[in-house]
């Protein structure tokens, strides 16, 4: 038990968020699953400890997520309802709570996602990355753990893709391709695209096609079973993402059957050259909306109602 968890362990954050679950920890701080005791709703606390808070560079970049989150009103990504400081100098943001799991869990428990659901999933991943960019954000962190798979009140699929701990405007023309002023990159490498990389030439600057190639990641990790390139170190990424080609799928997973149409739009996400790449998330998801009947639901899971328990 952490001294936030024990300090608050009979006690009412900010006099209305109840403690129910921890539900990860980092070097920043701590995620609870929490209740609002007015409304009787949960929700999802992050915490900044006091510590972390005092080093500026650290405080800022949590102040930028929540500015950043503030702006997003979208079915297809998460939604910030609070932010303040409390009065040991921690502080928190208050985000939806999303009853499911997140692509990375789901496929550890039961492997290769269906090409059906796939598809399902992806769109509604697609419309909310669509939303986050046409705000002028590029959100830089892209990956399995960061796209969380719900219901609707119908028990439809519901997907939301969270975490905009490190979405950068366009507007403020970033050239450090997902780092920090010290260097460090932020996001995960597995998933980063060339240009995250350093892949770009002097003058260019990230732009929303860069979370279209990681999406392109995660699709193909979804249908292989795992993502196309593995690596012991960062150099090794790098390298891969920026002069690999990626193998087809069933060379990687020769288990799985992937129709030809849609491991074919999959590749065009994952082209180097981000002129050769879907010019946009929406332009993506029409690509994947025209083929999505010529590829029947999935017997197990049908489109994604049967998915989440």
């Amino acid at each position: 038990m952490t001294n936030f968890q024990r300090t608050y362990a009979s006690r009412l954050i900010d006099g209305k968020y109840q403690i129910l679950d921890r539900l990860g920890v980092g070097g920043m701080g701590e995620i609870f699953k929490v209740r609002h005791i007015h409304l009787n709703e949960l929700r999802v606390i992050k915490i900044m400890r006091a510590n972390v808070a005092a080093d500026d560079q650290g405080l800022q970049r949590f102040l930028q997520e929540a500015r950043t989150s503030t702006t997003i009103k979208d079915k297809n990504l998460a939604m910030l309802y609070d932010f303040a400081q409390l009065e040991d100098g921690s502080y928190y943001m208050v985000w939806e709570f999303i009853d499911g799991t997140n692509i990375q869990k789901w496929m550890a428990q039961n492997g290769p996602m269906p090409p059906r659901l796939t598809i399902e999933i992806a769109v509604q991943a697609l419309h909310g990355l669509e939303h986050l960019h046409s705000m002028g954000l590029i959100h830089r962190d892209i990956s399995p753990e960061n796209i969380m798979l719900s219901q609707d009140h119908h028990g439809k699929l519901l997907v939301k893709v969270i975490d905009f701990g490190i979405a950068k405007s366009l507007a403020e023309g970033d050239s450090g391709q997902g780092l920090t002023q010290t260097g460090m990159f932020l996001g995960k490498l597995k998933y980063a695209s060339p240009e995250q990389a350093g892949f770009l030439k002097e003058g260019e600057h990230l732009d929303p096609r860069s979370d279209l190639y990681s999406f392109g990641i995660v699709m193909y990790e979804m249908l292989a079973g795992r993502a196309p390139f593995q690596a012991t170190n960062p150099h090794g990424y790098i390298l891969k993402h920026v002069s690999e080609k990626p193998a087809p799928i069933e060379v990687l997973n020769p288990n799985v059957k992937v129709p030809p149409q849609l491991e074919s739009i999959v590749f065009r996400a994952l082209e180097k050259s981000r002129d050769a790449r879907f010019a946009t998330a929406a332009d993506f998801a029409t690509s994947l909306e025209s083929i999505r009947n010529t590829i029947p639901p999935d017997q197990k899971y049908g489109l994604g109602e049967r998915m989440v328990t």
